[in-house]
């Protein structure tokens, strides 16, 4: 039976507008992807980030070229043969929409959830962090550190203020002071060496538990710099936008102590699987997170949480119109669903 591709925008509302050293977001502009064959459907979804330079119009002219077609027209027990299959694309956010929609078919086919075809156990997930974006209404700010902090055990603060590194230092120093849960700090490439080795250290005497990101993305050298000059005892370091798909991990051994696994950055569920695995031999820690997405692309991810040492998967509740359901929160665990492939059902309004 034919499948046939179609794409639908996917425009996402956050509750509260999201600051980080990119800038402001208020609204991010996805793409859904739905496989059909007949009346199955299998989902997958196109993170359309602004700071990645992707557009809305390259992803839907790819995952609906004829090239792409060929090569998802075959048995849906036949995954590897239709990744394979797939053209090539500098795309990873595209690539990431039909693998996530392809392994969807697949545990669809089978009747069963993804991670139960990858024999993991859903009790070993970790528990969500929840993220913080940066606010210089300090008050706002503050209430909803203290709000998230009786629900989630561990806080991502945002940082990278264009206003240098004490203004981070003064937010984040204000944060510990409300809430009992741990932290983290994100500062998604906002420092630069001197401002990394002069935070870090403070952040490690307020017991941050890792902090993502601190040097810009290419600057490998300047991790060995900053490296050689922290205490010991520092906080450990993990890279997110430093490493992107499975050639990038080899690159960072040694210089961050994890890394931060999309499935937008590196192209979906498949390549992840195979960066946990080489982040593991090189002794690295793994954390799976996400962009701004629905509950299609978090879910998907979710899968593969059981592998990982922390989860960043909260997009889904910073998000006002999610139109799915699937992976759900109770407290600040992760309850995989338990419905064949992605198990993401649409969303039934209260």
């Amino acid at each position: 039976m034919t499948i046939t591709v179609e794409v639908e925008p996917l425009s996402l509302t956050l509750r509260t507008p999201f600051t980080l050293s990119y800038g402001t977001t208020t609204v991010r502009e996805n793409l859904l992807i739905r496989l059909r064959t007949g009346d199955q459907i299998a989902l997958g979804e196109a993170a359309i980030v602004p700071y990645y330079h992707e557009t809305a119009g390259r992803v839907a002219a790819y995952v609906t070229s004829p090239a792409v077609l060929g090569a998802l027209n075959r048995d849906p027990l036949h995954l590897e043969d239709a990744l394979n299959a797939l053209p090539r694309t500098p795309s990873s956010f595209a690539r990431a929409a039909l693998d996530i929609a392809l392994h969807d078919r697949w545990g669809s086919a089978l009747g069963e959830p993804l991670y139960r075809l990858w024999g993991l156990n859903p009790q070993r997930i970790p528990a969500t962090s929840y993220t913080i974006a940066m606010d210089d209404d300090e008050a706002a700010y503050l209430e909803r550190v203290r709000a998230a902090g009786q629900q989630f055990g561990l806080l991502k603060l945002k940082a990278g203020s264009p206003a240098g590194w004490e203004r981070d230092w003064q937010r984040i120093r204000a944060a510990r002071q409300v809430t009992g849960a741990a932290l983290c700090v994100d500062a998604n490439n906002g420092w630069d060496r001197a401002a990394a080795q002069a935070i870090i250290p403070r952040l490690g005497e307020l017991g941050v538990v890792f902090v993502e990101q601190p040097l810009p993305r290419d600057d490998l050298d300047g991790w060995r710099e900053v490296r050689r000059a922290l205490p010991a005892d520092h906080p450990p370091l993990f890279a997110d936008e430093a490493v992107q798909g499975v050639e990038s991990v080899a690159p960072l051994a040694g210089l961050a102590d994890g890394i931060n696994i999309k499935l937008a950055k590196c192209g979906g569920l498949r390549p992840a699987r195979d960066m946990i695995a080489l982040a593991r031999a090189f002794g690295m820690q793994v954390m799976i997170g996400c962009m701004v997405e629905s509950s299609v692309a978090v879910t998907a991810a979710a899968h593969l949480a059981p592998l990982a040492d922390y989860a960043d998967l909260d997009a889904n509740l910073l998000i006002a119109n999610d139109p799915f359901e699937g992976v759900l929160l109770k407290g600040d665990r992760l309850i995989l669903p338990d419905r064949p492939g992605l198990g993401v059902t649409a969303h039934v309004a209260d």
